[in-house]
């Protein structure tokens, strides 16, 4: 099995109004426990590539380094590496359903399926505790105003503070 601290995790950031694409060095973590650190207030890139949501095949320019803040971040789409973006623990698994959800934050609208208990609670979903970011499984972030610009992925991690409205279906599966 490779060593998590030996790769980089390709993700897609996304704020207001931009998007960045990017390469990201793990050092030994993976992408949850780093958005999810209190310690820190910021998020490093090592390669960016800057676009307008509105217009995300036009790159504005690219850097070598970077830094965002990561109160600022509306999500952040992982297309695939799921195992370099969450822990997997098999023991929070048990008696947990799969929720279809929609979410909405600025400039986009959010379907996947959330992992949540068989009598799931919203306040307590939402309380920002240690995670800061509700993941959302086989994702698709969709943008409110051009709905033929789409982000999908295994995996979008959504920060709590941008959630304007989050809406769970009502049949879940095992």
């Amino acid at each position: 099995m490779t060593q998590i601290g030996s790769r980089r995790i390709t993700a897609d950031i996304f704020a207001d109004s931009h998007r960045l694409s990017t390469q990201m060095a793990l050092r030994g973590r993976v992408l949850s426990d780093i958005l999810n650190d209190a310690n820190t207030s910021y998020l490093e890139l090592d390669i960016a590539y800057v676009s307008r949501i509105d217009h995300p095949g036009e790159i504005l320019a690219d850097y070598a380094l970077s830094i965002v803040r990561k109160d600022r971040l509306s999500f952040v789409v992982i297309a695939s590496g799921l195992e370099m973006a969450l822990k997997q623990n098999q023991a929070t698994y048990m008696n947990r359903r799969q929720w279809p959800v929609f979410i909405t934050v600025p400039y986009f609208e959010i379907t996947g399926q959330i992992e949540a208990p068989a009598n799931i609670d919203l306040r307590a979903l939402m309380a920002t505790g240690v995670e800061r970011f509700i993941p959302v499984y086989n994702a698709t972030a969709s943008l409110s105003i051009n709905q033929s610009v789409k982000f999908s992925g295994e995996l979008i991690l959504i920060n709590k503070t941008s959630i304007e409205v989050l809406c769970i279906g009502d049949k879940a599966s095992q």
